[in-house]
C-alpha cells in the first residue's frame, strides 16, 4: 500500500455497532498501516462517508485517504482513474504546513501525462470528532464537499470546504469507467509518534 509503513490486516476491524476501524500500529517497534477496497465496481454517483475521529489534528505524517480507484483492478495505471478525498498535513509540507486537506483528482485512462488537478486547505473541527466527506462523480465533473458533522446524504450543512471540477475536455480529465474505493489509513514519508485511528461510521454509494 502507499506510504512507508506496510499493510496489516489485523489493524482494520470492525465493532458492535458495524463501524470500521482503520489504525496504524506499532507491534514490537513496527508500523502497520490499514487499507480496505471494495469488491464492488462504483461509477457515477454520490460517494458518501460519516468520519469520527480528530482528522484536522492528526500525526503528521498521517494521510486519511477515501477515494475511487481503479489501478488495484488493472482499470488504467497510477496516477489514472483516481478520485481523492484526503486528510493530512502530509509531513507538514501542504501549504507550507497550513493545510490539512485536499481534493485531487486524475485523468482518465490513457492521459496520465496530463497530471492531477488539485484543491489543498484546511479544515477546523473545532474540537469535533465527526465529519462527513461527499464525493459526487459525473461523466462531466467531480465534486468533492467536508462538513462537519455527521450530514445525511442528499443534505449539504455545516459545509468546510466544497469544489466542483468540471473541466472543458472531460472524457480526458475525469475516469470515465467504474472503479473499486478505497479507504486507507496510513504513513507519509515518517512513521507517526504513537498508533494512529479512524473510524468510518458509514459508507454508501448512490449511482447516478
Amino acid at each position: 500500500m502507499a506510504g512507508i509503513a506496510k499493510g496489516n490486516p489485523a489493524n482494520v476491524s470492525i465493532d458492535s455497532h458495524g463501524y470500521v476501524h482503520l489504525r496504524i500500529v506499532n507491534r514490537d517497534g513496527t508500523y502497520t498501516a490499514s487499507e480496505i477496497f471494495s469488491t464492488d465496481l462504483m461509477g457515477y454517483g454520490t460517494y458518501h462517508w460519516w468520519i469520527q475521529g480528530g482528522i484536522d489534528n492528526m500525526d503528521k505524517s498521517t494521510v486519511l485517504g477515501l477515494f475511487p480507484y481503479g489501478p488495484v483492478r488493472h482499470i488504467g495505471k497510477d496516477a489514472e482513474d483516481e478520485l481523492d478525498i484526503e486528510f493530512s498535513k502530509w509531513n507538514n509540507t501542504l501549504c507550507k504546513g497550513a493545510c490539512n486537506a485536499d481534493f485531487t483528482f486524475y485523468p482518465a485512462t490513457g492521459n496520465v501525462a496530463l497530471g492531477p488537478t488539485e484543491r489543498d486547505f484546511e479544515i477546523n473541527l473545532k474540537g469535533g470528532t465527526l465529519t462527513t466527506a461527499r464525493l459526487v462523480w459525473t461523466p462531466t465533473s467531480v465534486t468533492g464537499t467536508i462538513m462537519s458533522g455527521l450530514q445525511p446524504i442528499g443534505t449539504t450543512a455545516n459545509v468546510l470546504k466544497t469544489w466542483t471540477f468540471a473541466p472543458t475536455d472531460p472524457k480526458a480529465r475525469i475516469p470515465q469507467q467504474p472503479m473499486p474505493t478505497g479507504m486507507n489509513l496510513w504513513c507519509f514519508k515518517v512513521l507517526p509518534t504513537s498508533d494512529q485511528e479512524v473510524i468510518l461510521r458509514n459508507f454508501q454509494f448512490v449511482p447516478q
